[in-house]
């Protein structure tokens, strides 16, 4: 058996589904088996029933410029003659480009960027771990790791794998989104968004104030989620084998000692304060549950904290709070037989208010005699040891702000430093998972019933997780072959990718509102095969580009014009990221390393544009100007559009005449030969008699026009090249 398929059965100890009846909407239901011997057989089909006549397949220049851009985003390397198609694309998915080039789109799904987004002040705004998990995924891509486990991973990888593992760093999926200014609703929203779309093709965010309006998602399969993550506390982790150096090591332990030294200070605040968290459980209103953007002094009565007093006390059932419970409610005699006879003994007549039962209940609390109460982790007076994005709602705002400073020490250190072991934002499960209740109409501090941790229920009858939160079970279960839409969702994207459309042309929206399929058959056929492989997506590419659809030449059928038949091969622009690439390559100039952090786009930067670095804030203009995708969003498929800003930027931006320039450098011997190199670099082909005397003639009328001008006559040529649709479309 392949050792592949041993790892994934591994992985996948997940419950079958419960037997209940599922939605009829084709998505929700099982994988069909589709009798068939390939893809062709299924497009011929439909090509058939269609009246559509295939083209013819394109020319051995067009197939392996098209299939480098799509598996490495680069021109196609110099090969051997005799080297056959499948055997270049056996070429390319080994090549380390093509995890970066793959990467590129799974980073448009998971919002990738290198920093926070708006944050106060008081914090660093850049991510220590972006970096780390931009590689792993180019790392996991290049080694062809299972499907199913890349997904699990980036789930519950601090549950699957060893501490100081490089596999933490795929935690990132959850970790890298905005953050929301710290507002942990939208910070979970934004993961259950994230996972959901990724992975299931589902909209499931939409359930956060009402039962979702298209598709099977009630409330409380949202609020099911989020108690999960609700579950779920960040921590940054070291996911290196690599030594620190003493300087970072100083700089965490004077971290680690200035949050003890401050949780220290708040515990002893509180539990100095017995009396007045008593007395305002009795005016709760004063104290909201939600304190965002609430300034707190050293002395302030913490709305936070109050609250915690709140849930502890309403756990209480010990006969000692008896009389805490029901003073107001229970005569005293009855009272005095339910309650323990040391709490009974300290009133000496029965309590006519509330301040004389806080009054009492804070002597009990504080009292040696009964001093294990407000003892350990669960006590309301405790401050959890997380990191301080977890427990900064616990401290003034001076504390707060104080403790940011020193993690930021930490972080910038990180920054610039990229020789210290790499780290990892992760998230681990609390001690005491949460039992989430729905937020009626989205609202917390409106809260409805309770509901358990668990799978949706779309996909059949759920059993709650039994698990700590909830995250790994909640990972078996969508990395399973028992979830229909896992498989679907990723065969679609892959064949996006290949095709320019999906089978399902809206990529994260399998439900109800999204695009019917326009091949049924053949994306069951393809997600079964995706599982068979044991989730190789290097199967998948081998399987779908060796197919004659894809080889197919491009053009256009007046009865198929949208080419939703796949009659033919539709062309496409280069993504920006292609184009930039592509220039410095043909110029000799591009960096092939691969890895490391993210560098600023700039004339000096000759990295590929995957290492380029995403400020969320200030996303560089010409990224917008050429379609990059929202790094805020998860986003499926790019848009494309053609503004005349993009043509402007190709003839006037200084970057663009400095790749022209570079590429100018590099040409060595006669014009004639100059000529030949361009074109073979750019276009991978000869130039024909006519364009060599149009080349040779420009070059001339150019020099005799503007001798002495910035930018010469061969920058000039090379430019309008570089610019041509031959360069900037794949056919």
């Amino acid at each position: 058996m392949d050792v592949r398929v041993l790892t994934a059965c591994s992985l996948l100890a997940a419950p079958v589904l419960g037997a209940a009846e599922r939605p009829a909407h084709w998505a929700f239901q099982p994988l069909r088996k589709i009798q068939a011997t390939g893809i062709d057989e299924l497009l011929n089909q439909s090509l058939a029933s269609n009246k559509l006549v295939p083209a013819a397949e394109a020319d051995r220049r067009t197939l392996f410029r098209r299939a480098s851009y799509d598996l490495t985003g680069l021109p196609p390397p110099e090969v051997d003659p005799g080297c056959s198609y499948e055997q270049f694309v056996d070429r390319l998915l080994a090549s380390p480009h093509y995890g970066e080039q793959w990467a590129r789109h799974w980073l448009d799904v998971a919002r990738y960027s290198d920093t926070k987004g708006y944050v106060y002040g008081r914090e660093e705004k850049r991510w220590v771990h972006a970096a780390a998990y931009r590689d792993w995924v180019v790392q996991a891509l290049n080694s062809d790791m299972p499907y199913d486990r890349f997904l699990a991973l980036q789930v519950a990888a601090d549950q699957l794998v060893e501490a100081g593992s490089r596999d933490l760093a795929a935690m990132g999926l959850l970790t890298l989104g905005r953050r929301f200014l710290g507002v942990t609703h939208d910070i979970i929203d934004d993961r259950i968004d994230v996972v959901s779309r990724a992975a299931l093709g589902l909209s499931v965010a939409c359930a956060r104030c009402h039962d979702h309006k298209f598709d099977p998602i009630p409330t409380s399969d949202y609020y099911s989620l989020y108690g999960v993550f609700q579950s779920s506390a960040e921590a940054v982790v070291v996911c290196d084998s690599r030594p620190a150096s003493c300087a970072l090591t100083d700089l965490k332990l004077k971290n680690a000692e200035l949050m003890k030294l401050r949780r220290e200070e708040q515990m002893k605040r509180t539990r100095s304060r017995v009396l007045d968290h008593l007395l305002a459980q009795f005016e709760l209103d004063k104290y909201p549950e939600e304190v965002f953007g609430q300034l707190l002094d050293v002395d302030d009565l913490n709305p936070f904290i109050v609250r915690r007093w709140q849930a502890w006390l309403d756990r209480q059932k010990d006969p000692i709070f008896a009389i805490w419970h029901g003073w107001n409610s229970t005569s005293w005699e009855n009272l005095v037989q339910l309650s323990d006879p040391r709490v009974t003994a300290r009133f000496k007549v029965p309590p006519k208010d509330a301040r004389e039962v806080a009054a009492v209940y804070a002597q009990v609390l504080t009292s040696a005699e009964f001093g294990g109460l407000l003892a350990g982790e669960s006590s309301p007076c405790h401050v959890p040891d997380e990191h301080i994005a977890n427990n900064e709602m616990y401290f003034p705002i001076g504390v707060t702000t104080e403790l940011w400073k020193a993690q930021g020490e930490v972080d910038r250190h990180l920054l610039a430093h990229p020789e210290e072991p790499l780290h990892a934002t992760v998230l681990v499960d609390r001690r005491e998972p949460v039992t989430p209740r729905v937020f009626n109409r989205g609202n917390p501090l409106t809260k409805g019933q309770t509901v358990p941790r668990q799978f949706l229920s779309l996909f059949g009858e759920q059993k709650p997780f039994a698990k700590g939160s909830g995250r790994l079970e909640l990972a078996r279960q969508i990395a399973s072959p028992q979830t229909p839409l896992t498989a679907r969702v990723m065969v679609n994207r892959l064949w996006q990718h290949h095709f320019g459309r999906g089978i399902v042309a809206t990529p994260s929206d399998f439900g109800v509102q999204g695009s019917a399929p326009s091949h049924p058959e053949l994306l069951d056929w393809l997600a079964r095969a995706f599982i068979d492989s044991g989730w190789s997506i290097k199967a998948m590419h081998r399987l779908i580009m060796t197919s004659a659809a894809y080889k197919r030449s491009a053009g256009c059928a007046t009865s198929d014009p949208d080419n939703r038949w796949l009659s033919h091969f539709r062309p496409r622009r280069l993504s920006f990221e292609q184009l930039r690439d592509g220039w410095l390559m043909a110029s000799g100039r591009l960096d092939l390393r691969v890895g490391g952090l993210g560098e600023r786009l700039s004339n000096a930067n000759h990295r590929r544009t995957l290492y380029s670095f995403i400020d969320r804030e200030h996303l560089p203009g010409v990224l917008r100007t050429f379609d990059f995708a929202n790094p805020d969003l998860t986003i499926a498929h790019r848009a494309e559009t053609t503004v005349a800003q993009q043509a402007l930027f190709g003839m006037n931006d200084p970057s663009v005449v400095r790749y022209a320039k570079l590429l100018s450098e590099s040409l060595r011997g006669a014009d004639k030969d100059k000529v030949e190199t361009a074109y073979l670099r750019l276009f991978q082909r000869s130039p024909t008699v006519d364009e060599l005397h149009s080349c040779l003639e420009f070059v001339s009328v150019a020099a005799a026009r503007q001798a002495g001008g910035k930018i010469g006559p061969w920058e000039q040529m090379l430019q309008v090249l570089m610019l041509s649709n031959e360069f900037v479309f794949v056919d």
